[in-house]
């Protein structure tokens, strides 16, 4: 009986010393496939999060950019005008700063950076078409008050509204701002939500 005994013993001591490797490997096996199946979630999250971040990213990039284009060519015209209308160089500016077309245009992408966002970029395109204001006022005032005539007559040159010349800072601080909304944003959005 004790034989049995040993048999039974040594049988039941070689089924666990057996059976608990295989329970541990079944579970280290198991426990990988939750990690694995969980980083592939992460991975995928990060995937549809820069997908998605993406899509938020390129029509404002697309938005800042045609307001930049739009001050950038009008810039252009006003230093073309001014260049080439001595003794009238007010005229020619009043001329490109009532283009309808112009001004529509550059109205609708205004209105676009107003609806993109973020405030710092709004603000910084109002004060660029603040400065478009101020220059339109300014010319106006010339031309209604003959003043270009009188220095015409004087034999003095005539300068180029102030403006003219701040029109270049002004858009440098709406790129700046622009760039730094893109690269916040950007940052930002690829940050773990408990970390915002």
């Amino acid at each position: 009986m004790d034989e049995q005994w040993a048999v039974v013993v040594g049988a039941v001591a070689g089924g666990v010393l057996a059976g608990v490797p295989a329970l541990l490997s079944a579970w280290w096996s198991r426990q990988s496939q939750r990690e694995q199946t969980q980083a592939q979630h992460v991975l995928m999250a990060g995937q549809l999060q820069s997908a998605h971040l993406l899509q938020v990213m390129e029509p404002r990039r697309r938005v800042y950019g045609d307001f930049i284009a739009a001050v950038h060519e009008l810039r252009t015209k006003l230093y073309e005008a001014w260049s080439n209308g001595h003794p009238d160089g007010y005229g020619r500016l009043l001329l490109v700063l009532e283009d309808e077309e112009f001004s529509r245009r550059l109205e609708r992408v205004r209105a676009q950076v107003a609806l993109e966002g973020p405030d710092a970029v709004v603000t910084a395109a109002e004060g660029v078409m603040e400065l478009l204001a101020a220059m339109h006022a300014r010319v106006v005032s010339v031309e209604e008050s003959d003043i270009v005539a009188e220095f015409a007559m004087a034999g003095e040159d005539v300068p180029p509204p102030p403006e003219l010349a701040e029109l270049k800072p002004g858009l440098d601080l709406m790129i700046a701002a622009a760039r730094k909304a893109l690269a916040e944003h950007g940052a930002t959005a690829l940050l773990p939500s408990n970390l915002r």
